[in-house]
């Protein structure tokens, strides 16, 4: 699965996980100056119920956690060039740190390209409920075991975000491999290619 495949899918995971279901609830006969009314008081009431879930917190934790898990991944793949080719110098040494800049870009990149997940509940929420249900989920989360299940959620996504950071760097083991292999061609002198 792809960089952008793979955070995307960990995102609506995350959607899923968290218990929410993507149906389409349409409005009938609605007026287009009903329909954006409805859709103001729609977002309100979406905004209030991302709050009383916790997402921001979500968001924030996952992204701190992706941030942590990137920095660390990123000092291992230095350390390990570094350490095995502690000898190469000059035009050797600048190209192998210019693949792995690359490399580590490719990455960021991938990763920074995946819709927040609040904005990906913001439409999901409006397009799978109704007002009247909106109103019945605001109501469940600010009842104490709508509390307790939002903390519940927040704590469950935080143990699958580390799970599936376990699982997209084994998943990148081979590429690391691979841009091991170029940067061991490089050092040799043998010609440049890409990773």
């Amino acid at each position: 699965m792809k960089n952008l495949e793979r955070a995307q899918y960990v995102k609506v995971t995350l959607a899923v996980l968290l218990g929410w279901s993507c149906c389409v609830t349409l409005i009938p006969g609605a007026a287009p100056a009903e329909a954006g009314t409805i859709e103001n008081s729609k977002s309100i009431k979406i905004e209030k119920l991302l709050t009383l879930i916790r997402v921001s917190e979500l968001e924030s934790e996952y992204d701190f956690l992706t941030q942590k898990y990137m920095s660390e991944y990123e000092q291992q793949i230095r350390r390990s060039v570094g350490h095995t080719y502690a000898g190469v110098a000059d035009e050797k040494k600048k190209e192998i740190e210019r693949l792995i800049e690359a490399f580590l870009q490719d990455i960021r990149r991938s990763i920074g390209q995946v819709e927040s997940l609040h904005d990906h509940l913001k439409h999901a929420y409006s397009r799978s409920f109704g007002e009247d249900e909106l109103d019945r989920l605001i109501a469940h989360y600010s009842s104490p075991v709508g509390e307790k299940d939002a903390g519940m959620k927040k704590s469950a996504a935080i143990e699958y975000n580390k799970m599936w950071t376990a699982q997209f760097m084994n998943q990148y083991k081979a590429r690391v491999e691979k841009l091991f292999q170029v940067i061991a061609v490089v050092a040799r002198g043998k010609g440049k290619q890409g990773a």
